[in-house]
């Protein structure tokens, strides 16, 4: 009976991190539009707040707060969205408190009372890291908390 579960949670976690690695894929090309009520500009990074929208080709994100971390003058190393996070792309959705996007490395990392829902299926954790060049995504748990994964796997197949 062991065995069963471990192998059962073996192919759910396969099975979703597969769609979650796909949809938290910043990309490495194309213009990064961003809206916000202000902004300060520092030396190494800009604070973006009040009413953050970002979009980069299918992604779009919201936040109350972003850091924009810049390589050089003009290309964009990382994104730190905080407060009030929520993520689309296609069919996938997220929420978090804070969402953390290396672009070169094209890793995401989400924080805070994690919640993705692509399709009907969902999944649920303190801590959500994807790596879209490995192919790899760990969900780690809160404090007094589960990993929750609900699959609806399409009928007849």
């Amino acid at each position: 009976m062991y065995r069963l579960v471990i192998l059962c949670s073996i192919i759910v976690l396969t099975y979703f991190s597969a769609y979650a690695v796909e949809g938290f894929n910043m990309g490495s090309s194309g213009p990064i539009h961003i809206e916000m009520d202000n902004m300060t500009v520092l030396k190494d990074k800009n604070v973006l707040r009040g009413n953050v929208f970002v979009k980069r080709g299918e992604l779009e994100a919201r936040s109350e707060e972003l850091e924009v971390y810049l390589k050089g003058s003009k290309e964009v190393d990382k994104l730190i969205f905080k407060g009030n996070v929520r993520i689309t792309k296609e069919d996938m959705r997220a929420v978090s408190d804070r969402a953390e996007f290396f672009v070169s490395e094209d890793r995401a990392v989400l924080s805070g009372a994690v919640k993705v829902w692509q399709g009907i299926n969902y999944l649920e954790g303190e801590t959500v890291t994807i790596n879209n060049k490995t192919g790899e995504a760990k969900v780690f748990r809160g404090k007094d908390k589960r990993v929750k994964i609900i699959l609806n796997p399409e009928e007849g197949k």
